[in-house]
């Protein structure tokens, strides 16, 4: 996609996030935790304490509890401040994640599919969450774990020295058993990817497998039972080598408190009461080792959420204004500026679909669509049809050559302004529940009113405040024509309409030839229609047909008419 996409995301990128976004809350975060840690330590030099002083113990007992209260208080103040933090970090990553989808070039979203660009708004932008949610433990614990080993300094160098050195060990064994895991998270999460296909498939395509037990058992078992058993194995190996360096490092402890037990004394060098001292800050260390441990599968998933989102070109710690939207330029003012040509100069366009492992060229195509026009676009299925109709929308950008506008170039600045000259109705269209036009509110109400009467859908169909009372309960030809009504509401000057009459009823296929599009045409707007429909041809001013995605034919259909008549 964009150089975004080749940047690995570093592991400090949602700490970065945080401390961008809230920076005190951060930085409250930070010293609640390492306050939290220090008090936990100094609680269990006070039960050493106790343990080998027996006077003064109701200042001590006043002194352990003074310690605790303010570590348990530090621990949830820690836990508190980024809970918030991160609620509004994640809306806001969920926000501009949309907002970068919505920017992305059309035939990017087409190549990834659905469940792709689904998984990361409902798996990765969660996950990150509950990765932010790890920072104050974290911190915390790591607190708690430098600081025993700092204590175990002050008490005994001999001890800290043997902590230190099993603890790399423990550390480099951990770390292979760790990077193994974190292969299968990635794989874990790419699965998921392939499951969410079919589960699309399981929504989108449940009539057809009412309809046929075959197909059922097969889906059933190839694809949904097999998917969902790949993902529980590699999860179950994922777990399996993060189970394998948690035990590396329950060993670890268990060899250092053998040591400390059965090998120092053995010396005669560490006293007995700094040897007990010792042996309970080691135990101490199990909780916050422990605790770790179980957090870095989080850290790894987040990490793999990390990356995916970065090969989307979604880099979570870029600044808030990077991602913007181009300046909406308003309806009304693209549809009142005239224009009098659109050409496509050696237009060519690689696209290749997410199931597909080939490439489909359309091009190079030259041709010139003038204001008025009625266009007739023809061809077999897989011509290229409906991806012209995109490119020449400006939802595809050209691979190679351009789209002139009255002789100047569409460039990047000016595909948002040259995409507003166009109303729409592809074939695999997506209706909002939503009455929005160019005029007043109260005026775009009232004509889409009107059209609900001229598209014959007023006895399905009522209009509620701004919204339509369904946009379900009707049939895949009614549906087409509230798409076509909402065409007329935006009120462009060139309408594309895909199909649009391939499930319409003989009665109304002949009204929309005959009718609803000539009344377009006289009033001014150019009609590019992609059909089948023969019979119609001789109403279009020019018929294009398409084979193999390069135009076989441009035909001026006033000459035939002629002749015809001749």
């Amino acid at each position: 996609m964009d150089s975004a996409q080749s940047k690995s995301p570093p592991w400090h990128s949602a700490v970065t996030l945080m401390w961008r976004s809230h920076p005190w809350l951060t930085l409250g975060t930070v010293l609640t935790g390492l306050v939290s840690g220090i008090a936990s330590i100094v609680g269990v030099g006070l039960i050493s304490r106790v343990l080998h002083d027996q006077d003064d113990r109701q200042t001590l007992l006043t002194i352990f509890i003074a310690v605790n209260v303010i570590a348990v208080f530090c621990r949830s103040s820690a836990a508190v401040m980024p809970s918030y933090a991160c609620m509004k970090v994640m809306t806001r990553l969920r926000v501009n994640l949309c907002k970068r989808i919505l920017a992305t070039p059309l035939d990017e979203i087409d190549r990834r599919g659905a469940p792709n660009i689904l998984t990361m708004l409902t798996q990765d932008i969660p996950q990150l969450s509950q990765t932010l949610l790890t920072i104050p433990t974290i911190i915390v614990q790591s607190v708690v774990l430098v600081c025993s080993i700092a204590y175990l300094a002050y008490l005994s160098w001999i001890v800290f020295a043997s902590t230190i050195t099993l603890t790399i060990v423990g550390l480099a064994l951990y770390l292979f058993f760790y990077r193994k895991a974190v292969n299968f998270t990635e794989r874990v999460r790419d699965e998921f990817v392939q499951f969410n296909e079919y589960t699309h498939g399981l929504v989108f395509g449940i009539k057809e497998l009412k309809l046929n037990r075959t197909r059922r058992r097969w889906f059933t078992r190839a694809a949904i039972e097999l998917s969902s058993k790949r993902v529980a194995g590699f999860n179950y190996i994922e777990r399996f080598w993060f189970m394998s360096g948690d035990s590396i490092g329950q060993i670890t402890v268990a060899v250092l408190l053998g040591f400390l037990l059965f090998g120092v004394p053995s010396f005669g060098v560490v006293d007995p009461s700094v040897l007990t001292a010792s042996i309970l800050a080691v135990l101490y260390m199990m909780g916050p080792l422990t605790m770790l441990i179980s957090i870095l599968p989080i850290v790894a998933e987040g990490k793999t959420a990390l990356a995916r989102l970065a090969e989307f070109g979604f880099l979570i710690d870029d600044s808030e204004d990077s991602r913007k939207e181009p300046p909406h330029p308003r309806t009304r003012e693209s549809s009142a500026n005239p224009w009098q040509r659109i050409e496509l100069k050696d237009v060519t366009m690689n696209y290749r679909d997410n199931d597909s492992s080939v490439d489909f060229v359309l091009g190079p195509i030259n041709m010139t669509i003038h204001a008025g026009e009625l266009v007739y676009v023809i061809g077999g299925n897989g011509s290229g049809k409906s991806t012209l109709g995109k490119v020449l929308s400006g939802l595809y950008v050209p691979t190679e050559g351009h789209i002139a506008l009255d002789g100047k170039v569409v460039d990047d600045d000016a595909r948002e302004r040259y995409r507003n000259l166009f109303s729409a109705v592809f074939t695999d269209f997506h209706l909002f529940n939503r009455i929005i036009g160019p005029d007043r509110e109260n005026a775009s109400i009232e004509l889409a009113r009107k059209y609900l009467e001229t598209l014959k859908l007023a006895d399905k169909i009522e209009i509620d405040g701004n919204n339509y009372s369904t946009t379900r309960a009707l049939s895949t030809g009614q549906r087409k024509r509230l798409a076509l009504l909402c065409a007329y509401i935006e009120d462009r000057p060139i309408y594309i309409l895909d199909e649009w009459a391939a499930d319409q009823d003989p009665v109304f296929k002949r009204f929309f030839y005959e009718v609803l599009v000539p009344d377009l045409k006289s009033r001014g707007k150019c009609v590019i229609i992609i059909t089948h429909d023969d019979q119609y041809f001789k109403l279009a001013d020019r018929v294009i047909r398409l084979d193999s995605g390069r135009i076989f034919s441009d035909t001026a259909m006033c000459a035939v008419r002629a002749e015809v008549a001749g």
